[in-house]
């Protein structure tokens, strides 16, 4: 699926030129449109999703107007919302106050059990099907010689 970011919004480049590339790029095969704004508020893009009727499906990113409710994106038939990267300031967060708590503790046993465990993480970078690709696929290691 090819999805065309339209950055004319942002660009202060206005309604008309978002509608004209996204033209564009429906033209040239694109499968959806996604149309950014660095407003506080959705109004660009539903004002956009309004004008563009439906063409292609209709992809927003509401970092900056992160306070407009789902409901209002259903009502102007934007297809997906995508929460971009909410999850990565929240480990930036939490890994500001673990970093604070090791530094004043000057320990990790008070953290341990409120972090994820090793176990999980391993589970998450799929360590065994790492490991299975390796035994499968990297030649065998000898250990070195040892001279005498």
């Amino acid at each position: 699926m090819l999805v065309a970011r339209i950055e004319a919004l942002i660009a202060g480049h206005g309604q008309a030129e978002a509608s004209e590339r996204a033209h564009a790029y429906a033209a040239a095969g694109a499968d959806a449109i996604l149309i950014h704004s660095r407003q506080s508020h959705a109004d660009e893009v539903l004002s956009f999703a309004e004008a563009w009727g439906q063409q292609l499906p209709v992809l927003v990113v509401p970092t900056k107007y992160y306070r407009t409710p789902v409901e209002a994106y259903r009502r102007a038939q934007i297809s997906t919302v995508i929460w971009a990267n909410h999850n990565l300031r929240a480990a930036v967060a939490s890994m500001r106050k673990v970093c604070n708590r090791i530094l004043h503790e000057e320990s990790i046993a008070g953290i341990e059990h409120e972090v994820a465990s090793l176990e999980e993480v391993f589970g998450l970078l799929r360590y065994n099907e790492l490991a299975a690709a390796e035994r499968k696929y990297l030649p065998e290691r000898r250990p070195a010689a040892v001279d005498k």
